[in-house]
């Protein structure tokens, strides 16, 4: 197999080994390849999920069910303030 790498790909892989956190190309790509694999099985579950809420969601407002946006933002406002007492 032949690998042609970028001049940028290839400065930034430089940039990782320089910073100590790799000891070679090679795992810089197979840390790399990693999360994308994660990301990709990630997506691969999520996905589904997700297109099938836009459909449902696509349907409500299509059906005139719609929530209005003032009422939505403050609901956000409070998790929001919810969530940054949790984390104090």
């Amino acid at each position: 197999m032949s690998l042609s790498i970028s001049v940028r790909n290839l400065s930034h892989i430089r940039r990782k080994i320089e910073s100590g956190k790799y000891a070679s190309a090679d795992e810089v790509l197979v840390t790399a390849l990693a999360l994308l694999d994660e990301r990709d099985d990630t997506l691969d579950r999520e996905l589904p999920d997700m297109r099938e809420r836009v459909r449902i969601g696509t349907q409500q407002a299509d059906a005139g069910e719609l929530i209005p946006a003032g009422e939505v933002f403050e609901e956000l406002r409070h998790r929001n303030a919810a969530a940054a007492k949790q984390d104090t």
